[in-house]
């Protein structure tokens, strides 16, 4: 098995709510620090898959966000649309929803967690 882990540096709770919103991700795990401000460890479940999140561990002084884009492929447009439509505000648009060779329906974006993300049909 391969896991993709994220550090949100104190926005985790947040991102968990907007994936939990955009995909209907389910929340397999989670721990927070005794003040409940941080998460310490989080694992949700988006389309089957593995997320790992937590607050800690991208201000190492060596860690860059990117060079990656988590991918989600959705089996109807209408669920894509809505997964996208809930996540775009705050978002930087790469390439906006259009058809291509490969897929009827594609959106590539960073939201506002800094995080890449690519949707196609």
């Amino acid at each position: 098995m391969l896991s993709t882990h994220i550090y949100f540096n104190g926005q985790c709770r947040q991102a968990i709510e907007l994936y939990k919103q955009a995909f209907h991700a389910t929340v397999k795990t989670l721990i927070e620090d005794s003040s409940h401000l941080l998460v310490v460890h989080a694992e949700i479940v988006i389309h089957n898959e593995l997320l790992i999140l937590n607050d800690f561990g991208n201000e190492d002084g060596t860690s860059k966000s990117g060079g990656y884009q988590l991918c989600v492929q959705f089996d109807h447009e209408a669920d894509l649309r809505k997964a996208y439509d809930t996540m775009k505000n705050g978002s930087i648009t790469i390439e906006p929803i259009q058809s291509t060779d490969y897929s009827s329906c594609v959106v590539r974006f960073i939201d506002m967690f800094d995080v890449r993300w690519g949707f196609w049909v």
